[in-house]
Parts: C-alpha cells; structure tokens; sequence
C-alpha cells in the first residue's frame, strides 16, 4: 500500500445537503495525510472549498437502472448509495487508497488511517445477519472473519483489493458486480446488504497483511454536547433521529418539543466548534 496519502469521498444524500458542510469543516481539521476531498450527490454540485464534486457518468450504472433492477423499491436508493461506495474507488485513478466518509460523521480527535504501512480499519459490533448471508451469496469464499463488524460509518479502501474482490465475484457469477449485487439481495429484508461489510471481510480474509483493526468510542447521537464530544472519538448525527438544524421547523410542526430543543442544541454546537 502506498502510505504516502489517500483521497477522501463523501456520497451526500438529499437528507445530508444540510449537515454536510460541518461535517466536512471538522473532518478537514481531524483526518491526517488526506489528499483531495470528493463528493458526489446525483441531485446538485456543491463547489465547497477545498473539495470537487464528482459526476454520475463516473458510475456503469444510473440511479433509474438501481431502482428498477432492485425489487425493493423504499431500498433502492440505499442500494444505489452502496454501489456508488463501493465503484467510486475502484474506479477512480487518483489515489491508491480512498477513505469513503459519511456525510455525518464527525471525528473529534486527530485520526490517522495508517500505521507502519498497514491500513486501519475502525470496527464496529453491528453484526447483522442479512449482510452476511448477501456476502456469502455474493462468492462462497466470503465468510466472516472475526467476531466484529466492518460497518464504522467509514471505510478505507485499497484499489488493488477492491479490484480483486469485484474479480472475484464477477468471474463467479459471469455476470457485472452491480448486477450480482442487486440480485442476491433478499427482497424480504428491509436491511439486505452492507458494503463496508463486504469489503472488510473480504480484505481480512484475503488480505489481512495490509490491515490492522482498532476500535474507536464511537456513537450515533441525537443531541450533541460537550461532554461527548470530549468522551467518543466519532460522533454521527444521523438523519433519522431527526435532530440536526433542517428538522427544526419539522419538530415545531410535529410540536415534538424534545426533538424542537435538540435541534436548537445541535445548531448552536455545530455552530460554535465545527
């Protein structure tokens, strides 16, 4: 691995467009050796400062052929958001290495993403079993590796790794990666695939020289505050809690006033230290 530096690439949502750019301010500050930063949003360019937007032509596929392809349909866009994750570094020829970054994570340490030539991977205790069985029926040989999960909100990718995985599956099913993906997904499960999963497993089983794991105090939040800010090394205000500064005037109209409050809460601490 070249350890020399790695791009950064954020996929933003539509529910992101709004707690991207602190995230972003932050993660700047936080993350060493990065070289360029890249987000992606099929719907808008945002012409931040320091970072490029990047293109759908980039990707083999478009979002309309995702959802039609996915049997899922309230899935789809998460399926798409998955495969644009997983394409984006194997792709791309800028960088050997690609950290893929969710739009609200927010790291509140310095962190580095490699140690003595080896890559970092941050784990996590998700552990759901649909992932595994979309991973097993992706290729065979794709079994999990250790009692931990690859799913950190994060995920440091190796081209020539990525490249081999999607090899692998491609030569087993003669069929494109992305379209075996969305086959073997269970169209009964809400929650049916992980890419972070896949491509930890796959990189501890195959290739477990180029890597070492560590975990993190990692938390998903609904209101932030100092106190965890010093506490966790990783914070994310995820949309579905439903507390970031855009679900004010959606909490007031919901007169839910605990979310209304921590809505204020977070706008004023993102404000003030991100």
């Amino acid at each position: 691995m070249n350890i020399n530096s790695f791009d950064i690439f954020i996929p933003v949502g539509p529910n992101d467009f709004g707690i991207v750019k602190y995230s972003l301010n932050n993660n700047l500050r936080k993350i060493n050796n990065y070289k360029d930063i890249y987000l992606y949003s099929e719907y808008k360019d945002f012409n931040l400062k320091n970072t490029k937007d990047l293109q759908s032509d980039l990707f083999p596929f478009s979002k309309d052929e995702v959802y039609e392809r996915v049997v899922n349909k309230e899935r789809a866009g998460w399926i798409y958001q998955q495969l644009v994750c997983l394409y984006y570094p194997y792709l791309q020829n800028n960088s050997e290495n690609v950290l893929v970054l969710d739009s609200d994570v927010f790291f509140t340490k310095k962190i580095d993403f490699f140690s003595k030539n080896r890559g970092i991977f941050t784990v996590g205790t998700e552990n759901h079993d649909p992932y595994f069985d979309h991973m097993k029926q992706l290729h065979p040989d794709l079994v999990k590796v250790n009692k931990y999960s690859g799913i950190s909100h994060h995920m440091l990718f190796n081209k020539k790794i990525l490249t081999s995985m999607f090899e692998m599956i491609e030569n087993y099913h003669n069929m494109e990666f992305y379209k075996v993906y969305i086959e073997k997904l269970n169209p009964h499960e809400a929650s049916p695939s992980a890419d972070y999963e896949i491509y930890y497993n796959f990189a501890l089983n195959f290739y477990s020289e180029h890597y070492e794991i560590r975990k993190l105090k990692w938390t998903n939040l609904e209101k932030l505050s100092i106190s965890n800010l010093i506490k966790f090394d990783m914070v994310s205000l995820p949309h579905w809690k439903m507390t970031r500064p855009d679900n004010l005037i959606h909490n007031i109209k919901e007169y839910n006033i605990r979310r209304s409050l921590n809505s204020i809460n977070n706008y004023l601490l993102l404000k003030s230290f991100f």
